[in-house]
């Protein structure tokens, strides 16, 4: 569509001389995706097959998208609302149009609507071949209703037929449509694949003080109210930090290296470490026991190494198994452990409960890591950032559950100390907050990609 300045002189003109249907309305803020673009979710506008693409704004100031269609396809309300603007006149820019305020306040423009009758490009706009029946100012639609016949009317004649689209704010400020177009098709754009669909968070500062992370250097960041403890002395390439975990305090943490030496920081005792050993596999993980004096080193192959009053109660080191361990989870009051294998297979140990596993399932992704929720059950993490409960824990949200198109993958999640909240670590340093844990921060604002993270208690 060829649009120039003058048509929203014109529409401005139409607007103000025929009054809009003023509506009540529950306004719906502003959506944006993991780029910044901001999109709101909507029904795609027309039944039948159509083509387009992003010209919006540019050297035409654009103001929609134009939707190529053929003529008398079908176009639908993009949300329930009322219409609160109809043109029946097929001259000037416009043509045939239609406003939809929504019911959340956001107003959608249908513009070139039908002018013509069936088989003909006569431009007499019968009027049962413009708008669909009942199609009136004043009506209120269901989302996705029937509401008009896509044309060419206007200053389209000279075109193919097509729906120009507009999206207005509830503020009447127009933004491009095309994200939220792609969206209505389940298509991805500005790294967006889905909706989201990932339950409401309700962030708090009492749900837990903040966080550390540990980057394979062994820097380690603070976020939110902890404090700064210390790094970890330089280490070789062949023996990156892989552990982080926090005492029973919040006021200490250990780091843990592959080949199992640990260091310890604030009110965090060195208990020993696997250093000394001659290690089948790598550490991978570190548990602290429940009074913070004593802790589990787990190596991949599940051999377990116990210090200070962390007690042995058994390992996978000598089983066969159908995939590597990944990571582990102490008991509430630190009398067992729970082992994962990264296809999700769960292995109990002492006073751990099996609640369950995703072992017999078809995974779109390893697993990756776990949390015990309390005595009761635990969560397990993805690789895809995709999350599984099992016994009394209660899933919060996952990363499929933002909508982002594949990108960063989940590497390990902690949960809040004080309420039902998680935080998750993703492949390029961002935090993901779910439930009541609060957004702290996170270490891509500074360029770190760490690999654990630790949440003060």
């Amino acid at each position: 569509m060829r649009f120039q300045r003058a048509f929203v002189r014109f529409v401005a003109a139409a607007v103000a001389i025929v009054a809009p249907i003023a509506v009540a309305s529950t306004r719906a803020g502003a959506e944006f995706t993991p780029n910044h673009t901001e999109y709101h979710p909507l029904t795609f506008p027309v039944v039948e097959p159509v083509h387009y693409f992003d010209d919006f704004g540019g050297v035409r100031h654009h103001p929609g998208n134009d939707l190529m269609g053929t003529k008398l396809d079908h176009e639908l309300a993009a949300n329930s609302g009322t219409i609160t603007f109809a043109r029946a006149d097929s001259s000037g820019h416009s043509g045939n149009m239609l406003i939809l305020t929504g019911d959340d306040g956001w107003k959608y423009w249908y513009i070139h609507i039908n002018n013509d009758t069936p088989g003909t490009d006569d431009g007499l706009n019968p009027a049962q071949w413009r708008f669909a029946p009942g199609i009136a100012e004043g009506v209120h639609v269901k989302r996705g209703q029937f509401i008009a016949y896509l044309g060419d009317s206007g200053e389209a004649e000279t075109t193919d037929p097509h729906l120009h689209f507009e999206l207005h704010r509830p503020d009447d400020t127009v933004i491009d449509p095309y994200t939220s177009l792609r969206l209505a098709q389940g298509a991805g754009a500005n790294g967006l694949c889905s909706y989201p669909s990932n339950p409401t968070p309700h962030p708090t500062a009492a749900a837990g003080p903040g966080f550390w992370t540990l980057n394979p250097d062994g820097t380690v960041l603070r976020f939110g109210n902890v404090p700064t403890l210390g790094n970890a002395p330089a280490t070789t390439a062949d023996n990156p930090y892989v552990a982080l975990a926090s005492t029973p305090s919040g006021k200490g943490y250990f780091v843990v290296d592959a080949h199992g030496d640990v260091d310890a920081f604030g009110d965090a005792h060195d208990y020993g470490g696997a250093d000394g050993l001659h290690l089948n596999q790598p550490v991978l993980g570190i548990a602290p026991t429940a009074d913070g004096k004593g802790y589990w080193l787990l190596a991949r192959d599940g051999g377990i190494f116990s210090y200070g009053d962390a007690a042995f109660y058994g390992s996978t080191g000598a089983m066969t198994l159908n995939a590597p361990i990944v990571s582990m989870a102490s008991t509430p009051g630190g009398r067992g452990y729970w082992l994962l294998a990264s296809d999700g297979g769960v292995f109990s140990f002492g006073n751990a409960h099996f609640w369950g596993s995703t072992g017999a399932m078809t995974l779109a992704a390893p697993v990756t890591s776990m949390i015990a929720t309390g005595a009761g059950g635990y969560l397990l993490l993805a690789r895809d950032g995709g999350l599984f409960s099992f016994g009394n824990s209660h899933f919060l949200g996952s990363l499929p559950g933002t909508g982002w198109c594949p990108g960063p993958t989940a590497l390990a999640f902690v949960k809040t100390p004080k309420a039902a909240g998680y935080w998750m670590l993703l492949s390029d340093g961002r935090i993901m907050a779910f439930g009541q844990a609060q957004p702290w921060g996170e270490p891509a604002a500074v360029n770190a990609k760490p690999v654990a993270i630790a949440a003060a208690q």
